[in-house]
């Protein structure tokens, strides 16, 4: 299974979402950033927490995820392998993106009321603990039948 297989059938139960959003609380806690989105790098939100309820996330999270994809595009043309974070500066709000793992984000918006080092150096850490929850829901997938659906299958369900 392939990079965008595993994404695409990544199931997440209701304990994983609680798991993620304790993660989640806690490092905006620690950080004191106004908000943490977990996303895909579709830019799918899987998780969410925090207090900046004004902005638009899904929007957020799409954006943010194409500017990460461009990002490391440009990574590869430095003869990098990747650039694992990107921070954008505004006068009152900023957004600072990690890299968890292989095609999950961490996006973080934050004002002055803390700083970019106390939101890297927490950060670092939340994106620890959510690679391991994202590795623990792909484990547990391998171990689920797999089913193959056709489009004949999807046509007869339609009929009925």
């Amino acid at each position: 299974m392939d990079e965008r297989e595993q994404l695409l059938s990544l199931i997440i139960s209701l304990e994983d979402q609680e798991e993620i959003e304790r993660y989640l609380s806690q490092f905006l806690g620690e950080s004191k950033a106004k908000a943490a989105l977990l996303v895909d790098k579709s830019g799918t939100v899987i998780g969410g927490k925090g207090t900046a309820s004004q902005f638009d996330f899904v929007t957020i999270s799409a954006l943010a995820a194409g500017a990460f994809s461009a990002t490391q595009e440009l990574a590869k043309l430095l003869g990098e392998e990747e650039f694992s974070l990107i921070f954008h500066q505004g006068k009152r709000n900023h957004l600072h993106i990690s890299h968890i793992e292989k095609q999950v984000l961490l996006l973080v918006i934050f004002d002055d009321s803390t700083t970019l080092g106390m939101v890297r150096l927490f950060a670092q850490k939340a994106c620890q603990n959510l690679a391991q929850i994202i590795r623990k829901i792909r484990e547990r997938q391998k171990e689920l039948p797999q089913v193959e659906i056709s489009f004949g299958d999807v046509e007869d369900f339609f009929k009925k």
